[in-house]
């Protein structure tokens, strides 16, 4: 645990870093993924109390119940059909896959910064109207006012800067547009990020605090997901990926449980 605690000290120094050393890490375990065909990477929503389930899945979707539950936790939200959707930092594309597939958006366009990842995206999920494209999350390759909604899934805390990335945001949506955006952050880094949500000119609709929810997916995954990473990876990546990845004992699984970390998902809208 000392080498992950070092590792997560370097991640947090700074944005810079943290964009770098995020980067770097995906390309070196991509290869790895890659064969083991891993669509899904965050560290899914795990339903409370006497709902154990939201959504009926097909069986080739049943092993990702939990991961799936995170997007449809957040694509719920509002009513996607026939809107014009955005994925930024999309990564493997299983959650932009299960939601042009469920929620039946009229398209879907996901974008990640890693090449490696929107060639899997492109190999792996071949569905009309869902399409991949490399691109920075802040700088969105595309024309003002285009999408209905944009989806952020476990990645806003790698940016680099977030202000340009709010801001990018609102530039691409549409009037009443929506932002569906789930993600962590330390209990000191809270106010920074209040601040970021306030002065990025889209107003707060809806903000919920999920904590519990992944807390109990990462402790239910806990076992499959350690055997899945230490048979893909070699030993120090995987030490590593178990970490990052949620498993129980990790820095997330710690911070979650002792209050130190709030996990949340947020709804802001154009008005």
């Amino acid at each position: 645990m000392k080498l992950v605690s070092m590792y997560q000290s370097v991640f947090d120094s700074s944005a810079f870093t943290r964009r770098t050393v995020s980067k770097q890490y995906y390309r070196l375990i991509s290869q790895f993924l890659d064969r083991a065909e891993f669509s899904f990477m965050n560290y899914g929503y795990a339903c409370l109390g006497a709902r154990l389930h939201t959504v009926a899945l097909d069986a080739c979707d049943e092993p990702h119940r939990l991961p799936i539950h995170l997007y449809h936790h957040l694509a719920s939200t509002v009513n996607l059909a026939g809107k014009d959707v955005l994925e930024v930092s999309c990564g493997r594309g299983g959650g932009a896959a299960f939601v042009k597939r469920y929620h039946r958006p009229l398209t879907l366009l996901g974008v990640d910064r890693t090449a490696q990842a929107i060639a899997y995206c492109r190999r792996r999920h071949r569905i009309p109207g869902l399409s991949f494209l490399q691109c920075d999350a802040e700088d969105i390759l595309f024309g003002d006012e285009c999408f209905d909604a944009v989806i952020n899934v476990e990645a806003s805390h790698l940016y680099g800067n977030m202000a340009a990335f709010l801001s990018e945001v609102k530039r691409v949506l549409r009037p009443g547009g929506h932002l569906l955006l789930a993600d962590k952050r330390t209990l000191d880094q809270m106010p920074l990020f209040r601040q970021q949500v306030a002065s990025s000119g889209l107003r707060l609709v809806a903000e919920q605090d999920i904590s519990a929810n992944v807390l109990r997916s990462i402790q239910i995954q806990r076992t499959d997901r350690e055997r899945t990473l230490r048979a893909m990876l070699p030993p120090l990546l995987s030490w590593l990926a178990i970490s990052v990845f949620g498993a129980g004992g990790s820095h997330l699984a710690d911070g979650l449980e002792q209050g130190h970390t709030v996990y949340f998902s947020l709804h802001l809208s154009k008005d």
